[in-house]
């Protein structure tokens, strides 16, 4: 079975049309980030983001734990004089800007389906990231892998979406939740008991399992740690995420799990300079042995697909081969292939 891995798309609804044209598989997978922006105009993009952290403060300011939607809303039904005219003018714009905000987002979830309906050669699942909202109540809600299980062939699939943080722009009251917090005794991972209860084949996430692909530069490992104690009882597969643009990779655990993220596929400007992306997969499992034979790392660029990184099963380890198109990599081949510790194997 092959199957075509993208992940971090980030609004690249072009590239898209293009990978969908230019590859071809038995399965897509298309992971969040999908949109990057829930406005065509940039102004709108800064004068929601404006106005949504000033109600996260002013929330905070009060102590409470509500969304800046809530808050707004009460602010114009329960306000009989408590807050400023300013404030409740901005509590309007807020919420108008919301319901425009949730519009377009759906608008290019919409053409994201005419997309894949129109070049789409194969069954495409899609899943959120911590840039998108729910999926259920979109265009792509029947190709929504969150909390969702999909069967193809004889593997199971299933999906845990959105990151644990609280991502500007993005209307917060539709945006998936990430449940996991606490610690010891009281820790409670919605995505840990999702997948014991479904023990699938391939796991689709967008935020990966802790200490696997996770690094964020400055900041350290952000992954969740109910996927990674999930992971250390239960063999998979393979694992795919996403999320942090900046520790991609492949690697195989001892007990044959393959885990991987092959960097974004949109380009996005991050603090730590423009990332290009064109970024995705294809890999090849024998669904017999309900194994990863092989991975071929490639980039579109423009209207080009290059040919990166062959990486390969040999028995009880990974091995790779930079290809004809190495040299049009947006990141560092070098440091792609991992071994079952997360040490890098020279190519």
């Amino acid at each position: 079975m092959r199957i075509v891995y993208t992940t971090d798309i980030h609004d690249a609804l072009k590239e898209l049309r293009v990978l969908l044209t230019k590859t071809e598989a038995d399965l897509y997978l298309l992971s969040g980030d999908i949109l990057y922006h829930a406005f065509y105009d940039d102004m709108k993009v800064y004068e929601f983001v404006c106005l949504q952290e000033e109600f996260y403060a002013l929330a905070k300011e009060e102590g409470r734990s509500i969304v800046p939607y809530d808050l707004a809303t009460e602010i114009l039904r329960n306000n009989e004089g408590g807050y400023p005219a300013e404030t409740v003018l901005k509590a309007a714009e807020y919420r108008i800007l919301f319901h425009r905000a949730s519009r377009t987002m759906k608008e290019k979830y919409g053409m994201i389906e005419d997309l894949i309906r129109k070049y789409g050669n194969a069954a495409s699942f899609v899943l959120p990231g911590n840039y998108d909202i729910d999926l259920r109540y979109t265009a792509l809600s029947s190709r929504n892998l969150h909390k969702n299980t999909m069967y193809f062939e004889n593997l199971t699939l299933a999906g845990y979406g959105g990151a644990p943080i609280a991502t500007s722009g993005i209307p917060e009251k539709l945006a998936v939740p990430y449940q996991e917090a606490g610690r010891g005794v009281e820790f409670y991972s919605e995505p840990y008991d999702f997948f014991v209860e479904v023990e699938p084949d391939i796991l689709v996430l967008h935020n990966p399992a802790y200490g696997y692909f996770d690094r964020i530069p400055t900041l350290g490992h952000v992954g969740s740690n109910g996927i990674r104690n999930y992971l250390d009882d239960h063999p998979a597969t393979l694992v795919l995420s996403g999320h942090v643009h900046e520790d991609y990779g492949v690697m195989m655990k001892s007990d044959g799990t393959v885990l991987m993220n092959p960097s974004n596929f949109g380009g996005v400007d991050s603090p730590y300079g423009f990332q290009h992306g064109g970024l995705f997969a294809e890999i090849l499992i024998d669904t017999d042995s309900r194994t990863v034979q092989e991975i071929f790392l490639k980039r579109l660029k423009g209207n080009q697909i290059c040919d990166l990184l062959h990486v390969r099963r040999d028995e009880n380890r990974l091995v790779g081969e930079l290809m004809k198109d190495a040299a049009e990599s947006s990141i560092d081949l070098g440091l792609f292939l991992r071994d079952r510790n997360g040490t890098v194997i020279d190519l």
